[in-house]
């Protein structure tokens, strides 16, 4: 009940804003980031190159996971050979000497995997971070730019959420959606042989079976 009335009561609250906005001449509009996002040209290919720098990273690791299960498989061998019976005191003096060392170097190959892996994934999430924000910043230039050549007073991003889980706008006129016209800017300069972004569109809600 509770949340069917904050629903009721922002649904009021933007249909008199917008009123309001009409009597004194503000132009509202509305605008679907996550779709300008994912269907500007740069973000699939900043998405490519993100990926293959994965794929490095992680043929890397497997070489050095490779190595490690080397080591432990030498390891192992080392310890069962140690304690046979016809070697004398100095012979498995020399071979626990051996296992030590082999120990020694598997525990070190075995910390630089976990700092690979640390150091690694912090530079991914780096790199996608800079290039998500780089991306963003394009995206608000051509936004702002666009808005105030054509008089917009506000621009509303209709693909949030608020804390309640519920679209930021309930409803919005579709005149008043600027999503394709920033797109058809950002896209201009889209190179002729790249593969056209399709949106996934929204499953169809089926109809309730009558009881």
């Amino acid at each position: 009940m509770v949340t069917k009335l904050k629903l009721i009561l922002a649904a009021v609250v933007l249909l008199g804003a917008t009123t309001f906005a009409q009597v004194q001449g503000t132009r509202i509009v509305t605008i679907d980031l996550n779709r300008v996002f994912n269907e500007y040209y740069k973000t699939p290919v900043a998405s490519a190159k993100l990926k293959d720098t994965a794929e490095q990273y992680n043929k890397e690791h497997e070489e050095l996971m490779g190595n490690y299960r080397k080591l432990v498989d030498e390891l192992n061998k080392l310890r069962e050979d140690q304690d046979k019976p016809e070697y004398t005191a100095e012979v498995r003096e020399q071979k626990k000497k051996a296992v030590n060392d082999k120990l020694t170097e598997t525990q070190k190959a075995q910390r630089d995997i976990e700092e690979f892996r640390a150091t690694h994934r912090q530079m991914l999430d780096q790199q996608t971070q800079r290039m998500r924000q780089g991306i963003l910043k394009e995206v608000r230039d051509i936004i702002q730019k666009e808005s105030r050549d054509a008089g917009y007073s506000l621009v509303f991003d209709k693909s949030g959420n608020t804390a309640n889980g519920e679209p930021s706008i309930i409803f919005s006129q579709e005149a008043l959606d600027i999503t394709d016209d920033i797109l058809k800017i950002l896209n201009k300069n889209k190179p002729a042989d790249m593969p056209k972004v399709e949106t996934p569109k929204p499953a169809e809600k089926k109809p309730a079976e009558k009881k």
